[in-house]
């Protein structure tokens, strides 16, 4: 069921989804096509196809088609008017419209990113984040996958080419520069925290003095 329709985030409309029904019941809520019909057949696992049949009824919440969305050579959805991201953890999935730049993510609190946190976490990332805790960390990483899907380009390094510039407001929005050769960009990030999860949406600023 949808937990919330937000058209205040960034001026975009994002809803998310608690995946709380059936598969047989996310079926009945919509009418799949023929296209949607046979990439549901495609998806083994049961986890995955719910994802796949919530991100559809979110799609009709928003007035979209599912078979009006095109999607690149590395799975990144694409439409012809304006800007989406999708993501997916555990029993929620989210997406996002924009007529700007726009990518987000969502991620429970699990352990096992303090494994990797010196992956993609720089010296002068740690010193602005300050404590190492599991929020902090998980808010690291959704920021720069949020901020790597809205950027739209691969070959990326998280701890190199995506970089936190500023923080504020307690943590719940950063400023971040992503760069790949010549091609610089910077984004709002703003980011929520409920329950077990971080979900982080990143917009891509117009008009920002590059420091």
């Amino acid at each position: 069921m949808p937990i919330f329709n937000i058209k205040d985030i960034s001026s975009s409309n994002t809803i998310l989804w608690k995946i709380t029904e059936s598969e047989e019941e996310l079926i009945r809520l919509i009418s799949l096509t023929n296209s949607e019909k046979s990439k549901l057949s495609l998806i083994k696992s049961c986890v995955k196809r719910k994802h796949y049949l919530a991100t559809l009824n979110i799609l009709r919440e928003f007035g979209t088609i599912c078979h009006k969305i095109d999607y690149d050579n590395f799975g990144k959805p694409l439409l012809i008017d304006s800007y989406i991201s999708i993501s997916h953890s555990f029993e929620y999935c989210v997406v996002i419209l924009d007529q700007n730049k726009i990518g987000i993510d969502i991620e429970k609190f699990r352990p096992k990113i303090q494994k990797i946190q010196n992956k993609f976490i720089s010296k002068k990332e740690f010193d602005l984040i300050g404590n190492k805790t599991l929020n902090n960390l998980t808010k690291v990483w959704t920021i720069k996958e949020a901020v790597f899907k809205a950027f739209g380009k691969h070959s990326i390094d998280f701890k190199k080419n995506i970089q936190i510039k500023n923080i504020c407001k307690d943590f719940e929005k950063v400023v971040v520069k992503i760069f790949k050769e010549s091609n610089v960009e910077y984004y709002d990030v703003q980011i929520i925290n409920f329950s077990q999860y971080i979900c982080s949406i990143a917009k891509k600023k117009i008009n920002f003095e590059k420091n």
